[in-house]
């Protein structure tokens, strides 16, 4: 098993020189332009599009700040000291992307042990709920996953994490921990293979169920295990966490990795919601592609770094107005990089849309043959 896929050195070696974009800007799209306006008194965005002939503007819209409850679920082997600490101490990678927004979170923190009484899907920690309202998150994350390491070699993580997010958990021990109206993010993190009793996909809707019916798509699950089908150095292949969060929606990251940091900050904004993926309308040609990132002002704006230019209309206008135009660089390790082969641009290193952002993709459609 490879690192998320979101490494940009990776995404960038599957796109022929020919189907990354050029940094010259076309003069037809100068042309082009879009702004939305807040309309008073509701979250409605209004889009007006203007293009000159034979050029098209796909407009997607970066997630706003979710309502999310996330749960670690972590190996309390004998194997997991290191494992552990790497996680208290790359937290932050992964929670820069929830405590930058106006996220409303939950995260709690339970071992795969459901032997030993004192775990058995229960939150661990003195402050077993953190909240944007816990002093220090980062330190209390970091005892909080220090969950031990005298846990029997059969983790068990899929039962663990039933078991906390269901009765009597949820009124008893666990109280206040899941909420109706956030989205549900499973963390699974172990140098071994899931053993629960049942099939991974019995679990998969187990877990979509935990938010009623119709609201599937808000619970996902991500896994941080040994390389799937082989393994890797100190870890054994982590076949059905994998199969759980790829057939859920969620990312799988190595265990073995080195980079543990870039591995949790790809958990950050996935659990966040945000997205780096947007697959255009049409098949674009290769060299027409631009790609501006409009924000509001007074709100979370793009990095200037990772900007050819900035438009800034935000002089003498509301809060909230999109008046922050960034015309995204095409460049690693910071950018954006287009895909001939399936029309789609990707952000890479520190590009990131922020919350609520509008992507702006001008380009000229290839012709139907």
């Amino acid at each position: 098993m490879k690192k998320p896929n979101d490494d940009p050195a990776r995404f960038a070696r599957g796109i022929s020189r020919k189907a990354r974009m050029v940094g010259g800007r076309q003069a037809a799209l100068a042309a082009v332009w879009l702004w939305a306006i807040s309309l008073s008194g509701c979250d409605e965005v209004r889009f007006r599009v203007r293009t000159p002939p034979g050029q098209v503007v796909d407009v997607f819209r970066q997630a706003e700040a979710p309502t999310i409850d996330i749960l670690w679920v972590v190996d309390n082997s004998s194997s997991m000291t290191q494992e552990q600490q790497e996680l208290a101490d790359h937290f932050g990678s992964f929670f820069q992307f929830i405590s930058q927004s106006e996220a409303d979170f939950h995260i709690g923190v339970i071992s795969t042990d459901v032997y030993d009484p004192a775990h058995r899907g229960r939150l661990l920690g003195s402050i077993p709920i953190i909240s944007r309202a816990t002093p220090s998150p980062a330190e209390v994350f970091a005892a909080n996953v220090h969950v031990g390491i005298t846990g029997k070699g059969d983790e068990q993580g899929f039962t663990a994490a039933s078991l906390a997010l269901s009765e009597p958990l949820i009124s008893n021990e666990n109280a206040g921990f899941v909420r109706e109206a956030a989205s549900l993010y499973i963390i699974f993190v172990s140098d071994e293979d899931d053993h629960s009793f049942g099939e991974v996909e019995a679990y998969v809707r187990r877990f979509e169920q935990i938010k009623g019916v119709g609201n599937d798509k808000r619970v996902a699950c991500a896994a941080v295990v040994g390389d799937v089908p082989d393994g890797c150095p100190g870890a054994r292949a982590g076949t059905r966490y994998a199969q759980l969060a790829q057939e859920s929606g969620g990312v799988v990251g190595s265990i073995c990795d080195t980079d543990f940091a870039g591995v949790l900050e790809a958990l950050g904004y996935s659990a966040a919601g945000l997205k780096r993926a947007f697959s255009l309308s049409r098949v674009a040609l290769p060299g027409s592609v631009t790609v501006y990132v409009k924000t509001g002002c007074g709100q979370t704006a793009m990095d200037p770094a990772v900007c050819e230019k900035v438009f800034d209309d935000c002089r003498g206008s509301a809060q909230g107005i999109y008046g922050l135009t960034c015309v995204v660089r095409q460049a690693l390790p910071d950018g954006v990089l287009f895909d001939a082969e399936t029309s789609s641009i990707r952000f890479v290193g520190a590009a990131l849309p922020p919350f609520g952002a509008i992507v702006e993709v001008g380009y000229t459609p290839r012709e139907e043959p």
